[in-house]
């Protein structure tokens, strides 16, 4: 039995891409992109007035002088400086007109009128070069890097690649996913189980956990613990990249999945790591597929995916290995043994933010994870949590 740590290791050591693809924009958020994205030109492309309000010239300023003006410059339309112009009215988002450098917005100024001729004023002592005027290129220059390959495109990232005119974009394929529940005890959620069965949450668990990346599974099944039927689902489920199965990888005599794998072919990385709960998840490899066996109980289920799954498929969409978040516990805890334990934690803040242990029993409680927004980590060395005690927190 191998440490958390050891198994993430060897998780991870088996990571790799699953290819690029050409999507539409529209389409990319939550993606990872597999390009570098530069900037087509300069942006601003040209000085643009920040204020709606009047050009002038830095140096032809002076406080209180009455300036003729003429003309008016709005958004999408440019126009050149005359050689007598001082001052021309301007709008949010045009550009400024070579000849000037300072846009004084409209609350500064004073207008007045004389015979049809307009004249502007201002009561400032001075104006600053260049205020309220964003400069050509003072975002970006045309050739600067932007985006690097590995960045997950969330709302701004989309924005970005908007207004750099990227209608389509380069992004890590997903792999292919598919899904096997196993037992006798289970039945469709849509299924009004027996006494003695329950309702396959499990698949529904893994599918759901899978989105968050954008994944869809390419198929989900279930099989009972039967040898031959069991056999034959696990066959055909091995033609993709990933398959993760939940239930029948423990010690009991209807636990096949191990047995069945190795009869497969499938190379046996790992079974079981000191970890609670979840302690006898199977790893392992078939050629270009991965496997990942889970316990059966929708807590483990739920957890593996979260510490395990979650990582590998990070890793293998180029996407950065998370950050170890940690705070304080409020309250204290105790355990027996000396594995690594995962519970279900709520995030409360008072004078500041704490973990909050939500109390279960055990593995197959189905409300185990219910209001909580991730897991605190007990580590295997210690016995106790003090109240107070900082420690690592997974969200979901």
């Amino acid at each position: 039995m191998i440490s958390y740590s050891e198994a993430i290791d060897l998780i991870l050591n088996e990571s790799k891409s699953y290819g690029s693809e050409l999507i539409p924009l529209n389409y990319a958020l939550g993606r990872v992109l597999s390009e570098e994205i530069f900037a087509d030109r300069d942006y601003p492309p040209f000085h643009r007035s920040a204020m709606d309000g009047f050009a002038i010239s830095y140096n032809e300023y002076l406080k209180g002088k009455q300036f003729q003006y003429e003309r008016e410059l709005h958004a999408g339309f440019t126009l050149t400086k005359l050689p007598n112009e001082s001052v021309i009215r301007i709008m949010t988002g045009a550009p400024v007109p070579e000849g000037f450098d300072v846009v004084i917005k409209i609350e500064d100024a004073i207008l007045s009128e004389t015979n049809g001729i307009r004249y502007v004023s201002f009561p400032m002592e001075q104006v600053l070069q260049w205020q309220n005027i964003a400069k050509q290129g003072e975002d970006a220059n045309k050739g600067d890097s932007l985006l690097p390959i590995g960045t997950q495109l969330r709302l701004s990232e989309i924005s970005l690649l908007a207004s750099l005119g990227k209608s389509t974009v380069s992004v890590f394929s997903f792999p292919k996913v598919r899904i096997i529940s196993t037992g006798n005890e289970v039945v469709p959620i849509h299924e009004n189980p027996l006494p003695h069965q329950i309702r396959d949450s499990n698949s529904v668990t893994i599918s759901t956990s899978l989105l968050k990346f954008g994944i869809i599974p390419d198929q989900i099944t279930h099989v009972p613990d039967d040898q031959i039927l069991m056999e034959n689902t696990v066959k055909h489920g091995l033609d993709c990249d990933i398959l993760i199965l939940s239930g029948g990888v423990s010690m009991g005599e209807k636990d096949l999945v191990p047995n069945i794998l190795s009869k497969l072919g499938v190379k046996k990385i790992f079974h079981k790591t000191a970890i609670k709960p979840g302690k006898p998840i199977w790893f392992g490899k078939k050629e270009n597929t991965i496997v990942f066996g889970l316990p059966g109980n929708p807590f483990s289920v739920q957890t593996c995916f979260r510490i395990f799954i979650d990582p590998y498929l990070r890793a293998s969409l180029s996407l950065k290995r998370e950050s170890s978040l940690k705070l304080p516990i409020l309250g204290s805890k105790k355990k027996k043994h000396d594995l690594t334990e995962f519970f279900p934690v709520q995030l409360v803040t008072k004078e500041k933010t704490y973990l909050v242990s939500i109390p279960f029993n055990g593995s197959g409680d189905i409300k185990a994870g219910r209001y909580s927004d991730g897991l605190g980590i007990f580590p295997s060395e210690s016995k106790q949590l003090d109240s107070e005690q900082v420690i690592e927190f997974l969200p979901w």
